[in-house]
C-alpha cells in the first residue's frame, strides 16, 4: 500500500521562487491510537490478546514518560530517541537578579530596567520530543516509502498539464529532497524533533490495513 499525496499551490511569497508552485503534502487517513494499535498488532499472528498489548503500550507510554522527566534518553530501537527539551527564557545575571528555574513568561528588558529583582524564569515550556532512529531515519523511510498521488490530485495534475502521473511504487533510492522536501520552508511542519508530528493526523481511527479495524467499543 502507497503513502498517498496531495499537491497544495503555494500562495505565500515569503520564500523566493515558491509563489506559485504545488508542493506534495502527505494525505493522512486518521489518527491511530493504543487501541487501533493493539489491535493490529495482534492480527500480526501473535499469542498475545489485544488486551494485553494494549496494557503493555499503556505502561510503555507512562514510563517513557517518567523516564524522560528524570533526565535519561529512552530508545525504542529502530523507532526513536525520546526525551525532554525545554524552550528557554534568556536571563539576565546581573547584581540583584532573582533566578528560578521554573516556568514562566520571558523578561522582557524594560521590565527588568524597571525592577532587576523581578523573578526570571529558566524555562518557558517544557516538551518531549522524539529523534528518529533505526529504521525510522530518513534514508531508511526513503527506502522503505512507496508514493503516489489521490485519484483527485492525478486528475488535477493531467487537467493542468494534459498528461498523466506517474505513481512510485518502487520507491525512490536517489531522493535528493532531503528531510524539508527541496525547497526550504515548503515542508508540513512535520518536524521529527518538536514532538508535535501526531498533531497531524486528523481525527477517526480509520480502517487499519492487516485487520486492524477501527477503535473497540
Amino acid at each position: 500500500m502507497a503513502l498517498e499525496l496531495n499537491l497544495t499551490k503555494n500562495t505565500n511569497d515569503a520564500i523566493q521562487g515558491t509563489l506559485g508552485k504545488y508542493y506534495a503534502r502527505v494525505e493522512y487517513k486518521g489518527t491511530i491510537g493504543l487501541r487501533d494499535l493493539a489491535s493490529h498488532m495482534h492480527h500480526h499472528n501473535t499469542a498475545f490478546s489485544k488486551g494485553i498489548i494494549n496494557g503493555v503500550l499503556n505502561d510503555m507510554v507512562d514510563c517513557i514518560k517518567e523516564l524522560a522527566l528524570l533526565g535519561y534518553v529512552v530508545k525504542i530501537d529502530d523507532l526513536g530517541l525520546f526525551k525532554v527539551s525545554v524552550d528557554a527564557n534568556g536571563l539576565t545575571l546581573e547584581n540583584g537578579a532573582k533566578i528560578t528555574a521554573g516556568r514562566g513568561a520571558q523578561r522582557t528588558d524594560e521590565e527588568l530596567e524597571q525592577n532587576i529583582g523581578i523573578q526570571q524564569f529558566a524555562v518557558g515550556a517544557v516538551k518531549l520530543i522524539m529523534q528518529a532512529t533505526g529504521e525510522t531515519t530518513i534514508d531508511n523511510m526513503n527506502r522503505d516509502a512507496r508514493l503516489a498521488f489521490t485519484s483527485k490530485t492525478k486528475a488535477m495534475i493531467k487537467s493542468l498539464t494534459g498528461s498523466d502521473s506517474t505513481d512510485d511504487p518502487e520507491g525512490t533510492d536517489n531522493a535528493s529532497g532531503g528531510a524539508n522536501g527541496g525547497n526550504g520552508g515548503t515542508n508540513e511542519g512535520d518536524n521529527t524533533n518538536t514532538g508535535d508530528n501526531t498533531q497531524n493526523g486528523g481525527g477517526g481511527g480509520g480502517g487499519l490495513p492487516g485487520g486492524g479495524g477501527g477503535a473497540e467499543g
